[in-house]
């Protein structure tokens, strides 16, 4: 009986002095789990980054870097130019950009049978935001990024006038990976408010009243919004050229 007693008593003992190393363990055990979910949301966070800061260029991996001047895309002898006349915050340019483009750009322009240039066309209606989306283009051109900013600014024309706040401008941006300091030194000291103007003085010049307008040699497209009918038009001065 009393040997029964003494076992049971160190067995308590051990169970004591267990206690504590069991709760550390658990602890640590927690604790690893909890870095571990942390690490692996950390490297989601910098792919999904990784991935957003690169779609813009893979849309144009197709084209070689000497065919992308600033609001020019194509090759530079190509027989055929299309303008495209556009506002930023304009529904049926965001549209355009998304429904027409991506098939110019792989049937005539990676082939350098046409060139797209992207003209200035902010709307009264559609301001400040429009001119200001406008300028933050050209300032993402200073770094060679036009074309990657432009699509990057349609994908929010949805989203109203907030999203073309200065402070918004430069998160497109960052999520493209442009330099922020000198973007947004670009962006509001207005460098580029002039070419701006100036381009939409040509719009109103040349008799423009919407967006978008799209000219193919200079020649209006009827349905800009229709791929069908730009690339009818493009082929028509194919065919004249030859």
């Amino acid at each position: 009986m009393e040997k029964s007693k003494r076992r049971k008593k160190a067995r308590l003992h051990s169970e004591e002095k267990a206690g504590p190393r069991r709760r550390s363990v658990w602890v640590l055990l927690v604790g690893g789990i909890a870095l571990l979910g942390a690490a692996i949301a950390l490297v989601l966070v910098v792919i999904s980054g990784n991935q957003q800061s690169t779609a813009g260029s893979a849309v144009y991996a197709g084209i070689p870097p000497e065919w992308q001047n600033r609001n020019v895309l194509g090759n530079p002898e190509a027989p055929v130019t299309v303008e495209a006349w556009e506002d930023f915050r304009c529904p049926a340019c965001a549209a355009f950009n998304q429904m027409v483009k991506p098939a110019l750009v792989e049937n005539y322009i990676a082939s350098g049978e046409a060139k797209l240039e992207f003209r200035h066309f902010p709307l009264q209606q559609h301001e400040p935001g429009a001119s200001l989306a406008a300028q933050a283009s050209e300032c993402a051109a200073d770094q060679g990024h036009f074309w990657g900013y432009h699509d990057r600014v349609f994908e929010v024309t949805q989203s109203g006038p907030s999203a073309f706040i200065a402070e918004r401008l430069i998160e497109y941006a960052v999520d493209l990976e442009l330099d922020e300091e000198s973007f947004s030194s670009c962006l509001l000291d207005q460098t580029h408010l002039g070419e701006v103007n100036a381009s939409l003085q040509a719009a109103r010049a040349a008799g423009l009243s919407g967006t978008p307008t799209v000219l193919v040699d200079g020649i209006p497209v009827t349905n800009p919004l229709d791929y069908d009918s730009v690339a009818a038009a493009i082929d028509g001065r194919l065919a004249a050229g030859q």
